[in-house]
């Protein structure tokens, strides 16, 4: 090789030497870890007063029963209850005063609230009676015909019927209601229709819970029982 190509060939490679020299030099790299932890959010449902010694009971008996719900976690909560209550398609429903005899597909346990009239003495309808402070939403009751029972869903609104109320950190709802009575119905004069004597019967008690903030954006939240509603079974937009 004469020299005017090694003397090429020299340069060369030391150009390669200083470009990889450099990409090093200038190569970086950074990261940041940070560490958070979120706050609890925990809710119970309570019932003060209710037992479980309900073995006989009788038409138009009234049981001790008063749910509530507290807020157990550490950040402020919206609170739902869900109930659950079974229905006959042929249950046979009086008057107060043993009239007016009818079959109906009817709820077999009514809400009590102390103080208040009830929404029905006959059990001609589903409606049902429960404690200022909650609002019942709009398409409640709902007839899961499934199961043969009847839904009913409350927002705890406190005094604005317009506007979910905060529960906040260990504080706790008004009772929803507080007793039930199982209806003023008896057995039916055939063997082959269906009657409530000496049947098991359940009534389901849920409370459901929500944070309270950004549930409509980054920046801001909803209140509206409906909406917020919607968002916690998550048929809404939500953050």
């Amino acid at each position: 090789m004469n020299p005017k190509k090694r003397i090429l060939l020299i340069v060369s490679a030391g150009v390669l030497l200083l470009i990889a020299a450099m990409s090093a030099m200038l190569s970086s790299s950074d990261d940041v870890t940070n560490r958070f932890k979120s706050e609890s959010f925990d809710i119970a449902l309570e019932e003060p007063h209710w037992t479980h010694d309900h073995d006989s009971v009788v038409p138009n008996e009234v049981l001790p029963k008063d749910p509530q719900v507290r807020n157990k976690g550490e950040v402020d909560a919206f609170v739902f209850v869900e109930v659950r209550v079974p229905y006959y398609d042929e249950l046979i429903t009086e008057e107060l005063d043993g009239t007016d005899a009818a079959k109906r597909s009817l709820p077999v346990v009514k809400f009590v609230c102390s103080g208040k009239t009830p929404s029905f003495d006959s059990t001609a309808t589903p409606a049902q009676t429960v404690n200022d402070g909650w609002l019942e939403l709009g398409e409640s009751p709902v007839k899961d015909e499934a199961n043969n029972e009847f839904i009913y869903t409350y927002a705890y609104v406190g005094a604005d019927p317009s506007s979910v109320e905060k529960l906040a950190p260990r504080a706790v709802t008004g009772q929803l209601f507080d007793g039930i009575k199982l209806c003023n119905a008896r057995e039916s004069v055939s063997e082959s229709e269906q009657f409530i004597e000496n049947k098991s019967l359940s009534v389901k008690v849920t409370a459901k819970g929500i944070q309270t903030e950004y549930l409509r954006s980054a920046s801001e939240t909803e209140t509206a029982p409906e909406r917020v509603w919607q968002i916690l079974c998550g048929l809404g937009d939500g953050t």
